[in-house]
C-alpha cells in the first residue's frame, strides 16, 4: 500500500494537482475490488461444484433404486 501512495502522490505532482486524492482513490480501490471479484467467483465455483455433487448422488441414488427393483 505505502508504495501505491507514493506513486500516487508522485503523479499528483507530475500533474500539477492540487489535490491527488483522486489518484489515490483509484489506485487504492483497485486491489480492494480485485480481491472482491475474486471472492466473489470462488464463492460461485464452490456453489457450482456443489450443486454438480449433488445431483450426481441424486442420479447415483436413483440408479442403485432402480437396479434393486
Amino acid at each position: 500500500m505505502p508504495l501505491v501512495l507514493s506513486m500516487g502522490l508522485g503523479f499528483g505532482n507530475a500533474v500539477n494537482a492540487i489535490d491527488g486524492f483522486g489518484i489515490l482513490a483509484m489506485a487504492s480501490i483497485c486491489p480492494i475490488l480485485s480481491v472482491l471479484t475474486v471472492g466473489i467467483w470462488i464463492d460461485l465455483q464452490i456453489k457450482i461444484r456443489a450443486k454438480k455433487r449433488a445431483l450426481e448422488e441424486q442420479e447415483a441414488l436413483k440408479e442403485a433404486g432402480e437396479t434393486q427393483s
